[in-house]
């Protein structure tokens, strides 16, 4: 298999099409390549290769309607990944946040403007902050893809 998988990435690596949609990607030899390699049974001697692409998560700035000092936030991450919410605010303040999913997989993280974990893991926090700066919220799945609603405040 090494030895295939070496001679297509030396014949066809520069002659690939990329095609895909959402985290499955397939890289698929381009039509020229296809018809150089025909063999004389009139086969093609390549297959397509299928890639799974790591998605990312994605990073978000949490902002507060005015007059608010709450808000709620409704994604879904997929396995794997993590979304990163950031949160302005002050020393002193109470932060809440909570978080709920359908399969009850959603949990979150939180660090400090320093990078120190705050907690790990939880679905529920409500506690005072110990610096100003930007706060980061991590969401993720236990298991699997995690669809969440999460409540976010400031006090």
């Amino acid at each position: 298999m090494a030895l295939v998988k070496s001679e297509f990435n030396r014949k066809f690596a520069s002659k690939l099409a990329l095609v895909g949609a959402g985290a499955l990607l397939c890289l698929i030899p381009s039509i020229e390549a296809i018809a150089k390699t025909v063999t004389s049974t009139g086969a093609a001697a390549v297959q397509p290769t299928v890639l799974a692409a790591q998605p990312k998560g994605r990073t978000q700035r949490v902002r507060f309607a005015k007059g608010k000092s709450s808000a709620v936030v409704e994604y879904s991450v997929v396995r794997g990944t993590r979304d990163i919410y950031v949160l302005g605010a002050k020393a002193r303040q109470k932060m809440t946040i909570a978080i709920t999913s359908l399969e009850e997989n959603a949990v979150f993280d939180i660090v400090d403007p320093n990078g120190r974990m705050i907690d790990q893991e939880a679905t529920s926090w409500t506690g005072t902050l110990p610096k100003t700066g930007d706060y980061k919220i991590v969401v993720g799945g236990t298991r699997g893809n995690a669809s969440y609603r999460m409540k976010v405040g400031i006090k």
